[in-house]
């Protein structure tokens, strides 16, 4: 087509494989014929080594962030697995009587049966939202609905946001376009994002905290998700360090919320 080429490829050569990088400029002559093609040819292999040691160091990150996340929330974890288990215990326990009696009641039968079908399914939510957070491995980029990701986020640090007497509003922008990214991440990042909101206002009155949760479409097909509280803020001198990893205002050693969520919105808006 006449037109410059860019690529990137690979080859085997005796030494290992290499990676390249190419460009092809294709040169007229006064005729506006092509009549020959100038090229230069960049050698990427070290880049492209240096860029998978980098993608992994950031997923173990990511991952030893989550398992850190965890641990702030066990006391919470353990109350909304105890709530539904119990339920389920005493809706049984309650159905075997039903059944014991000469004339047993099918709709109460009926009605217990629903509960733990409900209860198990709530129990269940718990318990993959906590494999979100430990599952280790690779990027998997798939269509997203962030407003889903938000609210499961929620739904897992619900109990934990009674506890510190918070409270917490979510507004969903309806027909958000869906995005491309990995949901592990951006689960990880939302989480993270609103567990931070309620470290921050953890020094404020019980009546004056609050966590403000909303998503928005941007310029572009873009969404964002933004994420207020009535804590202190950051101090103006450590705005240019929020990105840094280990980076804290509160002295809590573990979050790398930032620069993690830096990492996978790069990676979404990177997604074709």
């Amino acid at each position: 087509a006449g037109v410059p080429i860019e690529y990137e490829g690979e080859l085997n050569l005796p030494g290992g494989r290499r990676y390249f990088h190419s460009n092809l400029i294709p040169m007229r002559d006064a005729a506006g014929r092509i009549h020959r093609i100038v090229g230069a040819c960049m050698d990427m292999t070290e880049q492209k080594f240096a860029e998978a040691t980098l993608r992994r160091s950031l997923d173990e990150i990511a991952h030893l962030n989550r398992v850190a996340a965890l641990g702030e929330l066990t006391a919470s974890m353990a109350h909304e697995l105890n709530q539904p288990l119990a339920a389920i215990l005493s809706n049984a326990q309650a159905a075997s009587r039903f059944l014991a009696s000469e004339s047993p009641d099918l709709a109460q039968i009926r009605e217990c049966l629903t509960d733990i079908v409900a209860d198990d399914k709530r129990a269940g939510d718990v318990i993959r939202g906590l494999r979100r957070l430990l599952k280790k491995g690779e990027s998997q980029p798939s269509s997203i609905d962030l407003n889903d990701v938000v609210s499961d986020a929620i739904r897992l640090v619900r109990n934990d946001i009674l506890l510190r007497n918070t409270s917490i509003t979510f507004e969903p922008f309806s027909g958000l376009p869906l995005v491309r990214g990995d949901r592990i991440q951006l689960y990880q990042v939302a989480l993270n994002l609103i567990m931070n909101s309620l470290d921050a206002t953890a020094e404020r009155p019980p009546s004056d905290r609050w966590v403000s949760v909303r998503t928005t479409e941007s310029e572009g097909g873009g969404v964002q998700l933004i994420v207020e509280d009535s804590g202190k803020g950051v101090p103006e001198s450590d705005l240019a360090r929020v990105f840094e990893p280990f980076f804290s205002t509160n002295g809590a050693i573990f979050h790398c919320v930032l620069p993690v969520a830096q990492q996978a919105a790069a990676a979404s808006a990177n997604e074709p």
